[in-house]
């Protein structure tokens, strides 16, 4: 666990702080607009274009992922409203922001007539490695950590990281000078993106029907998600949030990007895909 990555003091009572997570969410959120950007130029867009396009879809997800936040956490944000509006990279549900981007994206490139199955194909396994650097951030500052396990592979944060934090509210005294090791969820799901990108990599490498490269990373990372969420803590989650969370979310997902590959295989066309390459 490592959540500042740089302190410097530039003066009296003037420091400049990096965090983990910001650090990690930000690299995130630049490799895949610049992966987006690049995609999107070879569609022939005015790089104006390509920016407010980007820049729409950015808005979007953060918004998206404040109102499942919402839903999720609903008491929480009664009882304090502002949690919505914060400008910060936290209380924000990664599905619910997805959801809406892939909606304004699929609006947008219907909107200017762009091959919207071919640019999501090429997108989707950046968005996979965008998810495991972000996770990286999540480790490091300690977060999105999993329930107790007894496993050789769990991981022990220390003393007083949110993990312990959580245990302590609910365990023995024990756990005050040793905390208990937990599943290190957000390496699972660093591990999920991966694959599913790599799985959409492989997909795209065999000039396969528009659109299946995009289904099959929607299935494999949301199985992944879904298998993680079994082993991951949910501290501040109540019973009504984490069946929304997992069995209707992520079932919902799974059902969508089936009927998505489904769609893709029964498409009569197989064309290339040179322009967005």
């Amino acid at each position: 666990m490592h959540p500042i990555l740089v302190d410097l003091s530039l003066g009296e009572n003037v420091n400049f702080v990096v965090s983990s997570y910001r650090f990690f969410g930000v690299l995130a959120a630049c490799y895949l607009s610049t992966a987006a950007y690049l995609h999107l130029r070879r569609v022939n867009l005015f790089p104006a274009q390509n920016i407010t396009m980007i820049a729409v879809i950015i808005a979007v997800f953060f918004i998206g992922s404040r109102l499942l936040y919402a839903i999720l956490y609903w008491p929480q944000v009664t009882e304090d409203p502002s949690i919505l509006a914060r400008l910060h990279l936290s209380n924000f549900t990664l599905y619910g922001g997805l959801a809406v981007s892939l909606l304004a994206w699929w609006l947008i490139n219907k909107t200017i007539k762009l091959p919207f199955l071919k640019l999501t194909d090429h997108l989707a396994p950046h968005l996979g490695i965008s998810a495991a650097i972000m996770r990286m951030g999540c480790f490091l500052n300690g977060c999105c950590y999993g329930v107790s396990t007894d496993m050789p592979f769990g991981i022990r944060f220390p003393p007083f990281s949110p993990a312990h934090q959580a245990q302590l509210s609910t365990a023995s005294e024990l756990s005050f000078f040793f905390p208990a090791a937990v599943h290190p969820t957000q390496l699972y799901e660093m591990a999920a993106a991966i694959t599913a990108s790599l799985a959409a990599w492989l997909v795209l490498s065999r000039k396969t029907k528009s659109g299946l490269a995009a289904a099959v990373f929607g299935i494999v990372f949301t199985a992944g998600r879904l298998t993680t969420y079994f082993f991951r803590d949910f501290p501040a989650a109540d019973h009504l949030s984490n069946i929304i969370r997992g069995p209707i979310v992520y079932g919902t997902a799974l059902i969508i990007f089936t009927a998505w590959a489904f769609f893709a295989l029964k498409q009569k066309d197989a064309s290339g895909i040179e322009e967005v390459e």
